[in-house]
This record gives C-alpha cells, structure tokens and sequence, in this order.
C-alpha cells in the first residue's frame, strides 16, 4: 500500500491536501506546521516536514507571495469618482480587492492628463503595489504616466482604453469591452431600420475605444451596402455638452440624416436635448443610440437605445489580472462581451429631411 501510494504521487506535484491525506490531519495544521507557527507541536512538524519530504511536496509560491501581499494598497485611478459610470467600476474594484485582503486608495485625474501623472505620482509615493486606471482622454505623447509606473516597478491595468504604444510596456495589460462589435451591433441595427444617412458622433482622438467602435460604425455600414460619408462624422467626446455641441454641428450642416450612433450615451443624450429644442422627435424624426448603458439611459424622456457594456464585471476581472501581475505573471488584455439593448429612441427610418439652423 506504501509504495502505491508513492507511485501516485510521484505522478503529479503533492499537495497539502495530500499532505493532510497522508498524516491523517488537517489541511491547516499541515500548512502551520510548514510555517513552524508556535500552536504545533514539535513531533506533529517533525511529521509533516519527514512526509513532505519523502513526497518531494513543493510550496506554492504563487499562492504564498499572493497571502504575502494581503494589506497591500492597490491605486485606483478614474477620471470622476462622483459620476455613476465610474462609481460602477470602484464599487465592483474595491469588493474585489476586500477578498485579497488589500486597501482600496482612490485618486481622480479630472479627466486631464497632467492630473493623472500627479496622482500616479502620490500613488507611487504611498508605495501602492499595483494600479488600476480609466485613462484619461488626452495622453501625454510619450505615456508619461505609464512610464512612471514602469520605472517604479508597478503593475498596472487599464480599464475601457489604451493608448497607441503601450503594448511596449510589459508591466501594464488592459480590459475593455468589445467595442467594435458593440458600434457594429448598434449601427447595424440602425441600418436594419431602413437608415441609410446615419450621422456618427466620434469619441475624443488618442484613446483605443475611439478607434475601435469608430471601425465599429464603418464596418456595419459597409455590410449593410451604404457608402460611408465623411460629411456625417463629427467630433463629440465624453460627456453632454460635447454631445450638444456636435449635434449643433451636424444640424448646421446641408447634409440630410435620419440616425445618430453616438460615442457613448452621455453624448446621445446630449444629442437629444438638441433634437428636442430644435423640434426633431425622436425617434419620429431622428433615431438616436448610444453606448454603455449607463444607468439613466434607461429612464430618460426617451429611454435610449444602447450597447451595454459590463462595467462591474470589466472592474471585478481587472482586480484578478492584478492579482496575477502582482505574483510575476502575464496577464493577457481581455475584452468583455457587451448587448444591444433596444428602447424607444430608435425606429423606422423616415424619408430625410435637409436640416436648417
């Protein structure tokens, strides 16, 4: 029976669970008698050190450096911490991080890059171990906050976007949402409406999302045989007011439309305001869509067409990835699956009408 039970574990790497098997005790006092804790006796270590030897049991170190790191201080960077999209992320982030045992510091960069580097820059003086960010939309030319972290030695994640050259840095990784298929999906739908002018307002320059749900927008167009126009892009941003502005815009203009595909749904709302002071009904004279779904979305004057996107699970994720980059492993970027989600702002196209400010 003793030299059955050598072969099996000679098989595969012994574990304390067959350390406890083999001794008759407990996994925990297997794993203190390893650690030499004072509450074991000096026979029951003797025991378990002779049978650990005797089964070539080798630690894990990985789990060990991750227990090593309980009470760490992980940096949580978000552009806003008083707007619900990003409270999603840190609520979902700082449950995560409680299961690690770590401590939670938040910063906010305010949306500007020179914010960012300041508060990476306390971050690192807090001797934070690892970081997770929404980057900010305008980008140092060089990633200077990334770099900072580089230099330091500090694991990173970004959340939603990256910027153009990080893949050069192996200390960061990134987890977004799907967004090209999401702008496909929801321009798509447009199209499937019998809309074949559909105005899109793009996202800030400089950042991944940007990039992808703009070739989002474009690729559907193209599936669905409608020539892209240039004329029916308009640079928005984030937030509403970029949204109203761009909306002005696009009404200004001579070139007839009946959709909107918005950057995300703060700027469709935005985009909506316009439409409403202007006498457009939407969707009876306009369809709009936005992206992410974010909480209000749903419970405007018109509930708002949209591609949700997995905030919380996008947060929880990045905290594992973390985890991983924290013992010296890889952690491959991940994109996140999204949903169309259909609501009253969109509906069958009407015959286009020249618009006139």
């Amino acid at each position: 029976m003793g030299n059955a039970r050598i072969f099996l574990f000679s098989c595969r790497m012994a574990t304390l669970k067959d350390l406890a098997r083999s001794l008759n005790l407990s996994v925990m006092a297997v794993s203190k008698a390893l650690r030499d804790a004072p509450d074991i006796s000096g026979k029951t270590k003797e025991r378990v050190h002779a049978e650990a030897r005797r089964l070539q049991y080798v630690p894990n170190r990985a789990a060990q450096s991750l227990r090593a790191k309980r009470n760490a201080l992980l940096g949580v960077v978000v552009p806003a911490v008083n707007t619900l999209h990003y409270a999603e992320y840190v609520a979902a982030i700082e449950r995560q991080a409680q299961g690690f045992g770590w401590q939670v510091v938040l910063a906010q960069s305010l949306d500007q890059g020179s914010n960012e580097v300041a508060e990476v820059r306390r971050l690192i003086a807090l001797q934070v171990q690892g970081v997770l960010m929404a980057p900010a939309t305008r980008w140092q030319s060089r990633l200077a906050t990334l770099e900072l972290l580089r230099d330091a030695r500090i694991p990173a994640v970004l959340l939603e976007s990256y910027p153009a050259g990080v893949e050069q840095l192996r200390n960061v990784s990134w987890i977004m949402s799907e967004d090209q298929r999401g702008a496909e999906m929801v321009t798509a739908h447009l199209a499937s409406l019998g809309h074949k002018s559909i105005v899109y307002l793009s996202g800030p320059n400089g950042g991944s999302a940007s990039a992808a749900r703009f070739t989002g927008y474009k690729r559907a167009l193209d599936a669905a045989g409608i020539a892209f126009d240039d004329r029916l892009i308009y640079l928005a941003g984030k937030d509403i007011e970029s949204g109203k502005k761009a909306m002005m815009q696009a009404l200004g203009e001579s070139v007839p439309f009946t959709g909107v595909v918005a950057f995300n749904d703060f700027v469709a709302m935005g985009a909506m305001e316009i439409l409403r002071s202007q006498g457009f009904m939407t969707p009876g004279s306009i369809s709009v869509a936005g992206f992410g779904d974010m909480p209000l979305a749903a419970y405007g004057p018109v509930p708002l067409t949209t591609v949700r996107t997995p905030a919380a699970d996008i947060g929880a994720n990045a905290v594992h990835m973390l985890a991983a980059m924290m013992q010296g492993n890889k952690a491959e970027p991940r994109m996140m699956p999204v949903e169309l989600i259909v609501r009253q702002s969109t509906g069958q196209a009407p015959a286009p009408v020249l618009n006139e400010l």
